[in-house]
């Protein structure tokens, strides 16, 4: 039988992953576990995928990404991240990402057709690739689902590819990609189409904290599917004059990020405790908690963590 195989067949391969360099959206990326590497558990964004990071105009996407970008940058100069910009003028980029002298292997370009793209992402081979945004991609004009499969995997005549898809590009490199898009006023759908979040790997929603509020802070939470991570949690960012900051630490809620990490992992009681404990060390010099060795081991996790 041709293009068939016995499950028993197939060799089950863990999936490398980059870390962004923000450990709460390496948890919510989730991990994989390798039996020949020293910790065994590796933390990212899963390579040779695609994420599609939608969200209202303003809210943070662009400045979460350079962040991202320069922080996987710093790694050291092998580390290459292409970078599209095809909402406004390379220079307008450079002004928002602030010290771009530092940042030799980040590699910009204007281009927002998808083939011209293709092009660039082969010649450059990057670790990490930004597309901001998908939605002023040439050949994505409405979002249709037939443009959105032509984006993510090409066009193909009788089987065979005769244009290739940004999933095939992502595959041959083993880089990671993310989409940014743009959501319509309800806030839920991508500008153009549904198509588009069901043909990527991983769909975050970027919402804002407090609808009161939003210009102060946003949410990154799974949205329509994460086909390499849990669907649980989320990550808060804080917007500041020179960029953003994680603003949560609920990877410090998750038993394997701690076992994998060397830090002690905390029940919701034992965390409930410390918070008492913190409480009243702010307002009196002892402390009297009847359960002392939940105190012990909470008191000890929070001077772990490295704030």
């Amino acid at each position: 039988m041709e293009n068939v195989k016995r499950l028993s067949d197939i060799e089950a391969k863990p999936i490398l992953r980059a870390l962004t360099g923000f450990d709460d959206l390496d948890c919510l990326y989730g991990y994989s576990k390798f039996s020949d590497k020293p910790n065994g558990t590796i933390w990212g964004i899963p390579k040779g995928k695609i994420s599609l990071w939608s969200g209202c105009s303003g809210i943070g996407k662009s400045r979460l990404s350079i962040e991202v970008a320069k922080n996987y940058a710093k790694f050291g100069p092998n580390f290459r991240v292409l970078y599209f910009q095809t909402e406004a003028p390379l220079s307008d980029f450079a002004s928002w990402a602030k010290n771009t002298t530092n940042y030799t292997n980040i590699f910009c370009s204007g281009e927002d057709s998808i083939e011209e793209m293709i092009k660039i992402m082969y010649e450059v081979s990057p670790h990490i690739v930004f597309i901001d945004s998908v939605n002023e991609i040439v050949e994505f004009p409405t979002g249709r689902a037939s443009e959105a499969r032509r984006l993510i995997k090409g066009v193909f005549d009788d089987g065979n590819c005769v244009k290739p898809g940004l999933k095939q590009v992502c595959n041959d490199l083993g880089c990671h990609l993310i989409l940014l898009g743009q959501v319509n006023q309800d806030g839920k759908t991508i500008k153009g189409g549904t198509s588009l979040p069901h043909l990527v790997d991983i769909a975050l929603d970027v919402v804002p904290l407090t609808p009161k509020d939003p210009g102060c802070c946003f949410v990154v939470k799974v949205g329509a599917k994460h086909r390499f991570g849990s669907r649980d949690g989320s990550v808060m960012f804080i917007h500041y004059d020179w960029g953003i900051k994680c603003g949560s630490d609920n990877n410090l809620n998750n038993k394997v990020w701690c076992e994998s990490h060397g830090i002690p992992y905390m029940t919701e009681k034992e965390r409930s405790i410390a918070a008492y404990a913190l409480e009243q060390l702010a307002n009196t010099e002892s402390v009297v908690v009847e359960e002392q060795g939940l105190f012990k081991r909470g008191f000890k996790y929070l001077f772990l963590r490295d704030d």
